[in-house]
């Protein structure tokens, strides 16, 4: 699978920075606003991580395979998927209050989110090999 540093440097961060708001939330602290912007970060960065995977299948990378495809639907099902929770999050926003909801469609994302970083990873070795040997 073909990627960039650039590309993954945004999606290292944007994934970095929602690790660290979930912390944030974890001890307590953020009220309502937290959760809102950290699901809709993760939604930004999985969808556009999906988008330009499958963009390099449509431009004609020569270096984008199957892979590049099935990695990029990861990502925007995992998008999907945390987008569901930025729906609930803003509920409880717009309510002020933690309202009871069953959240299925969120699910995916607690799969989907390691399967996409661990893509990532695996394409940031590619990446450093190809790299090393040219």
């Amino acid at each position: 699978m073909p990627i960039t540093k650039p590309v993954l440097t945004l999606y290292g961060g944007a994934v970095l920075a929602c690790i660290i708001l979930l912390g944030v939330q974890v001890s307590g602290g953020g009220g309502f606003l937290l959760p809102l912007i950290n699901s809709t970060l993760a939604t930004l960065a999985h969808v556009s991580l999906g988008v330009w995977w499958i963009a390099q299948k449509v431009r004609g990378n020569p270096r984008a395979n199957g892979g590049a495809v099935a990695a990029g639907i990861i990502a925007l099902l995992a998008g999907a998927s945390w987008a569901s929770w930025a729906v609930v999050a803003w509920d409880n926003f717009e309510a002020g209050m933690e309202l009871p909801s069953i959240n299925i469609a969120g699910l995916p994302a607690l799969i989907l989110t390691p399967l996409t970083i661990a893509l990532c990873v695996g394409a940031a070795i590619q990446l450093r090999r190809r790299e090393k040997s040219a």
